[in-house]
């Protein structure tokens, strides 16, 4: 079907409606400002040169519909549209929070996704305090003992695999990503004053760090790449701000939730990885150029999601912390934040997760000691028997030659010199 040199089909599925939008003059790559405008019976979909009104085959939810999918081999975007939700009986008296990026947002959330981010499917019906709740509830039942415990090993041993001071220098925007700011910024420009005239910088800082501080673990997870596979799962996960659409209430409370869902949620689980990333965060927030770095890392979550089910949370949260960093950042704030996240650092690093980690540490180590000193013994009378036949040989050995030594023993030495209070 055609209307104003646009061509389009629908296809009506059991809860929702596929719009499929051919955009042959459009270079999806740099486009941001994909969405469509959804009407009980029709929606509406403009950017420049393509407009067009688009009858929907049953009634709709109203609202707005972000892209779904986008094939840039095609240029063509899908939209997943919601059908209407039948009329319940509701309290007038019930409550509507808001949520995302500085309150911006309320009602139901205007793209329908898979399960996978459907981990608070409708902030609106949580206050603040209760999406604080649930988060931490999901942290405890979520976290792995046995996946945290073996890391806690692995990373006494070889740290993972990973250089931990293996974080790049910091360069200049490329102009690839100077333009998708601008294009972002752009999107808004006639309500740059919600963006300038904020009054709790604070709360939105703290959920920008917390962003960032996610953001970073997974680029040192994955050798300062974007992983197509998982950059947009760590992200999302470790991140309460993006998971559970909270707002910290203090720099301690979302220092602490970093470290736990970091612990939590990733492939790599560790608390000194953590340390790495607040250090990190610390030393760029705190240097000159901190605002061009923030940009990165926001480019940077921005390209993770833009073709995942994530996708939501740059309609929500990352294109408008782009925005902000741009035109509204409260450095004298920022910088308090930094000193205070520095000042407290130190005594969250080695508090309890709240897990019980300590115990269950204590016992995994217990039973490696037990298991090796249980194959020690095993074969000590082996050892003995050959003891007198190899007596004359030892005497002809270099006293020096140790390259058989057991391949084993540095990792006992490092398991037994473990410090379990952090």
């Amino acid at each position: 079907m055609m209307e104003d040199n646009l061509s389009f089909r629908t296809v009506l599925e059991c809860n929702h409606i596929d719009v499929l939008l051919d955009l042959p003059e459009l270079d999806l790559e740099h486009e941001s400002n994909l969405v469509l405008d959804v009407f009980p019976n029709e929606c509406t979909f403009t950017a420049a040169p393509y407009h067009a009104r688009i009858p929907l085959p049953q009634p709709a939810q109203p609202g707005k519909s972000f892209p779904e999918s986008i094939d840039y081999e095609k240029n063509t975007v899908t939209f997943r549209v919601p059908l209407e939700v039948k009329a319940k009986a509701v309290d007038n008296d019930t409550p509507s929070y808001p949520y995302g990026f500085c309150h911006f947002y309320s009602g139901p959330l205007a793209l329908e996704t898979s399960q996978e981010l459907k981990v608070l499917p409708n902030p609106q019906e949580c206050s603040f305090s209760q999406r604080l709740e649930m988060k931490e509830a999901a942290e405890k039942s979520d976290f792995s003992a046995e996946h945290y415990g073996m890391d806690y090993i692995q990373f006494s041993i070889d740290q993972l695999g990973l250089d931990l001071d293996n974080f790049p220098a910091p360069s200049k925007l490329t102009a690839d990503q100077s333009y998708r700011i601008r294009v972002i910024v752009d999107e808004k420009v006639r309500e740059q004053e919600s963006y300038t005239s904020i009054e709790d910088h604070r709360a939105v800082l703290l959920g920008l760090i917390d962003i960032l501080l996610a953001a970073v673990y997974d680029q040192l997870t994955n050798s300062n790449e974007l992983n197509e596979a998982n950059s947009h799962i760590n992200i999302h996960r470790i991140s309460g701000t993006l998971a559970y659409f909270v707002e910290y209430e203090s720099v301690e409370q979302m220092l602490r939730s970093f470290y736990r869902r970091s612990c939590t949620y990733p492939y790599y689980r560790n608390k000194d990885i953590a340390l790495a990333c607040v250090k990190q965060v610390l030393y760029r927030m705190s240097s000159e150029d901190r605002k061009q770095w923030i940009q990165q890392q926001l480019i940077h979550t921005y390209e993770a999601f833009k073709r995942t089910d994530c996708a939501v949370l740059n309609h929500y949260f990352i294109k408008d912390f782009i925005r902000y960093v741009e035109l509204g950042l409260n450095e004298e704030t920022l910088l308090q934040c930094v000193e205070k996240v520095e000042k407290l650092l130190p005594d969250i690093h080695q508090a309890s997760l709240g897990f019980g980690e300590e115990s269950l540490l204590q016992k995994l180590l217990q039973d490696i000691m037990g298991q090796e000193e249980s194959d020690s013994t095993d074969s000590d009378d082996y050892e003995s028997s050959e003891e007198d036949s190899e007596e004359s040989d030892s005497d002809n050995e270099s006293v020096g030659t140790d390259t058989d030594a057991n391949p084993n023993e540095n990792v006992l030495e490092k398991l037994m010199n473990l410090k379990l209070s952090g």
